[in-house]
């Protein structure tokens, strides 16, 4: 194989593993402070990053390089697409408020938290 093919095989395999990164994390503003498994979540920018294992996942979420919280969450058909990014969570009766699940823009499924239902 000459140097110009090596190079093109490569190349092909690098931006399918960094599409395939890029399908498997997401940036999603948090307009208020939420609690995940007791772990807080400030209000700001995550990178939620996951690696499913079918349909269970392993979920992290970062804040400015900083891991604030890993949990298991599972994978659930909604049977629609999402139009936009969008957090489910619970008003608690003290003022907080505790994901239970977050949907993706252009996916069907939703990534639940609460009960694994």
């Amino acid at each position: 194989m000459n140097t110009k093919k090596l190079s093109l095989l490569i190349l092909i395999v690098l931006v399918v593993n960094l599409s395939a990164f890029a399908n498997n994390a997401k940036t999603v503003p948090f307009r208020t402070d939420l609690t995940l498994n007791g772990s807080k979540l400030p209000s700001g920018f995550y990178e939620i990053s996951w690696v499913s294992h079918s349909p269970e996942a392993t979920v992290k979420f970062v804040k400015a390089g900083q891991v604030m919280a890993t949990a298991m969450g599972k994978w659930v058909d909604r049977g629609t697409k999402y139009r936009a990014d969008a957090l489910v969570y619970t008003n608690n009766p003290d003022g907080s408020h505790t994901l239970l699940e977050i949907r993706f823009a252009g996916q069907k499924q939703a990534l639940v938290f609460a009960g694994l239902n």
